[in-house]
């Protein structure tokens, strides 16, 4: 069963939602005002949905459109960081799309042998971002060898893609 929209989320959930690792996110904490989790005397955090939608936009700015934190920083001075949340709630839209579909996927097809122990484990996460995007990767890196290895022509805008690769792999 998901969570209400409205509902308050651990560190552990908006990590898994938005693709970063916890201590991200408590760095964040100490450059953004801004995100401010209720914290439970224990010292639990709990994020409310404004500050997800946030951290989903700074996470959209911060690490897919190379924006530095102090670009971030700006960005939030200039309107109260109403445009990051908006752009946090599409990112969120898309996630929980890309979920959905993956679900939707995943009952089509019956695999025998993980089927029965993940229902019996009661694992119902969605997978993470990050395992998405590793896999994406991984398809895009294997098409490329494939169309190097048999002498396929690469479909335009794939050799910017192929040679920005080759770079960062050094």
């Amino acid at each position: 069963m998901d969570k209400s929209p409205d509902a308050f989320r651990s560190i552990g959930e908006v990590a898994r939602l938005v693709g970063v690792a916890p201590h991200v996110l408590r760095y964040w904490e100490t450059q953004f005002s801004q995100i401010s989790p209720v914290k439970r005397s224990d010292g639990r955090r709990y994020y409310r949905p404004e500050d997800l939608r946030l951290i989903a936009g700074l996470c959209q700015v911060l690490r897919e459109e190379g924006l530095s934190i102090r670009g971030a920083r700006r960005l939030i001075a200039s309107d109260r960081g109403s445009k990051l949340r908006q752009i946090g709630a599409r990112r969120l839209g898309e996630i929980r799309g890309e979920f959905q579909a993956a679900a939707a996927q995943d009952s089509a097809v019956h695999d025998p042998f993980t089927a029965g122990s993940a229902q019996q484990a009661g694992d119902d996460q969605p997978p993470s971002p990050a395992a998405d995007w590793l896999g994406r990767l991984c398809a895009s890196a294997a098409f490329l060898h494939r169309a190097r290895a048999s002498g396929t022509p690469l479909p335009p805008g794939i050799a910017p893609l192929r040679d920005r690769l080759r770079q960062a792999r050094g």
